[in-house]
């Protein structure tokens, strides 16, 4: 180990050909105002967009306000109402034969689900298929009313 510091010979310096620095400079400064001048563009485009959205999200705003309103008028009624199941008429536009699956109507389908109960005898169903209140859900107030029978029947019974 050496007892003073000798610089080594393996130093790199690099000067480039055609770097000019003053170039840089105003190249850097002419870029920094294009920058801004585009942000203001850009500013002032999404502030005459920024309006007309802001109306039209607005004016969403206040119409489903006013449709959720006119639907959110709940009463004591409702829970003991008949809901219906939702009928879906789905006819393809692209089919071949789209003639008779359009021909089948309401009694048709009742036929076809007769031979399917005709052919599948053996399981035998409490309710009827073809009844259209078939799928329906019983009403929360039917069920509470069922509720309030079996807890006053306990209270009866344990007390």
């Amino acid at each position: 180990m050496p007892m003073f510091y000798t610089p080594k010979p393996r130093q790199f310096r690099y000067q480039p050909r055609f770097y000019d620095p003053e170039k840089e400079k105003w190249e850097a400064l002419k870029q920094k105002y294009a920058d801004e001048r585009a942000a203001e563009e850009a500013a002032a485009a999404d502030t005459a967009v920024g309006d007309d959205l802001e109306y039209f999200q607005r004016r969403v705003r206040e119409i489903d306000r006013q449709e959720r309103h006119s639907q959110g008028g709940l009463t004591w009624k409702d829970m003991f109402r008949k809901r219906e199941m939702p009928q879906f008429n789905y006819q393809p536009r692209f089919s071949t034969n789209a003639q008779e699956l359009m021909a089948d109507t309401p009694d048709t389908a009742t036929e076809r689900v007769q031979q399917y109960k005709r052919r599948t005898s053996k399981i035998k169903r409490r309710y009827d298929i073809a009844d259209k209140d078939y799928l329906k859900p019983m009403p929360a107030g039917r069920i509470m009313l069922y509720a309030l029978l079996v807890c006053m029947l306990l209270y009866w019974i344990l007390f």
